[in-house]
């Protein structure tokens, strides 16, 4: 999704980027063909320029090598798709042309994606290094500015998110998560061997810092809170029966959480009582952070739709008020099930915090919206 308007990217079965344009008003989908010469493997939208994105893509050359590029394109203006000669669009649709910007000299590696700080710096995940890099937009030029080595050559990096809250990068590779101050490029934490599956995805939370969410390959969402160097996570939930391929925290409202999964659905999650929403609701009733003793820890774990292994859901050092039916809880709010294959990304809206999109590959892309029911109850407390 970009940040001015209600628009997502989405690949094309043929080598395409669809750009859809949302209008919430008609509850209308407008999309915008590119054509893309290879096959797409991810896409980075700027977050200050809605025409600028990156695609992380493989390229076979004349001598049968595959090659591994990461490209910064501009979208061009749009025409009419007008296959009968008609001056109206056919079904909604136009089309655009690409324009190179610039390319990142990966080298032999392959890029798994792209991360951007701002219209000046990005950030590069590959097999076995995280590149930073200084990118002029107007001349078309990337200057390489820092490289961080896997620390682990058995496992290669499978993603990367940026700390909202500082000047850091946050990497997962098997069954490790680890983080990186982008000024020294010294470690900040490492949680090495993490958990027992292989971690697939991450997103950092928005809104409270040092909590992460990560989703692996034994169906599991994990919580993390990395400010104390915790081994364990503070929340695990299983709500998929297959690998959690992607997870995103809501801007607005970081109780929500997003996964998706190859049992093709996706999971609108409440992770209240570890959120920003719990912190101010705590405060309320106990009478703020000077009440309460500083060991007293708070661990939450789900299994399932709130049940298997772990009795107590939550404990505190006292007694916790009875929960009211219109206060938002823990829980699996909705599963979403229009997808028929695996769904590998999901995406909040920038702009609306209660849109989002998912997308599956078999190249079908639905957006939703929380339901109305758990959007009141967040609104009136």
């Amino acid at each position: 999704m970009d940040t001015l308007d209600n628009r997502s990217c989405a690949y094309g079965l043929r080598h395409q980027v669809h750009l859809l344009t949302f209008d919430e008003d008609a509850l209308d989908i407008r999309t915008t063909i590119y054509d893309h010469d290879h096959e797409i493997w991810d896409i980075s939208a700027s977050k200050e320029s809605p025409d600028l994105f990156f695609t992380c893509y493989k390229r076979v050359l004349e001598n049968k090598k595959i090659e591994s590029k990461a490209t910064l394109w501009r979208m061009a203006p749009n025409t009419p798709t007008d296959p009968n000669g008609l001056s109206e669009p056919q079904h909604h649709q136009s089309r655009g042309h690409l324009e190179e910007v610039l390319s990142l000299d990966v080298g032999d590696g392959t890029v798994k994606k792209v991360v951007w700080q701002d219209n000046t710096e990005v950030i590069s995940v590959e097999d076995w290094r995280i590149c930073l890099w200084d990118i002029d937009i107007k001349q078309g030029k990337a200057k390489l500015t820092g490289t961080i080595e896997a620390p682990d050559r058995r496992y290669k990096f499978a993603s990367a998110v940026l700390n909202p809250h500082a000047q850091e990068v946050v990497a997962i590779y098997g069954r490790s998560i680890h983080g990186w101050d982008l000024s020294s490029l010294k470690t900040t934490f490492a949680l090495i061997d993490a958990t027992p599956a292989m971690i697939l995805c991450i997103d950092y939370n928005p809104n409270k810092p040092f909590q992460l969410a990560t989703g692996s390959d034994d169906c599991k969402l994990r919580i993390w809170d990395v400010h104390h160097g915790a081994k364990k996570p503070i929340m695990v939930i299983q709500d998929h029966t297959h690998w959690v391929w992607d997870v995103a925290y809501n801007k607005f409202h970081d109780q929500l959480v997003l996964t998706s999964s190859s049992d093709c659905q996706v999971n609108l999650q409440s992770i209240v009582s570890v959120s920003t929403g719990a912190d101010y609701r705590f405060d309320d009733q106990y009478g703020g952070e000077d009440d309460m003793d500083e060991d007293s820890d708070r661990v939450v774990s789900a299994e399932g739709s709130h049940s298997g292994d772990h009795a107590d859901r939550t404990s505190f050092d006292r007694a916790s008020p009875e929960p009211q039916p219109d206060v938002p809880t823990d829980g699996l709010v909705q599963t979403y099930e229009q997808h028929e294959d695996s769904v590998y990304q999901v995406a909040w809206s920038t702009v609306d915090p209660w849109l989002f999109m998912s997308l599956s590959y078999d190249g079908r892309a639905v957006m939703n919206q929380v339901p109305r029911e758990e959007k009141f109850r967040i609104i009136m407390n």
